[in-house]
């Protein structure tokens, strides 16, 4: 006899039909969404959505509602260091344009106008 017990979990075809039609209703949620402009509030709603998505395959599809915990331990923290890295990578890009305008400034005060008159550019 095998020493680990496994659990069989039969999920019912109506809970993944259920699931089939919630996707297909967000994806539709989704569609409708993209007509409207939120402003900077877009990718959050984009996030969401989106987020709520893979949510239910991740849960249903994949098992982890009814697998080991540690399994969905280990989901649910990957998935919230990338729901950090992207937050901070979307601080960082809302500001870039403040970075090339001081560098812009920076190029123009040491670069001399005489030495780039009248020169071929290749």
């Amino acid at each position: 006899m095998s020493k680990n017990e496994h659990h069989i979990h039969i999920t019912p075809l109506k809970i993944y039909l259920g699931i089939y039609f919630t996707l297909l209703f967000m994806t539709g949620v989704t569609l409708f969404s993209v007509q409207f402009d939120f402003g900077w509030f877009n990718i959050i709603l984009a996030m969401i959505i989106a987020s709520f998505k893979a949510s239910l395959v991740l849960l249903y599809f994949m098992h982890l509602l009814h697998d080991n915990r540690l399994n969905l331990a280990l989901m649910l923290g990957s998935i919230i260091f990338m729901g950090v890295f992207i937050v901070i990578t979307a601080i960082d890009t809302n500001y870039r344009h403040t970075l090339y305008e001081i560098r812009a400034k920076v190029v123009e005060e040491q670069a001399p106008e005489e030495n780039f008159r009248n020169k071929k550019s290749y």
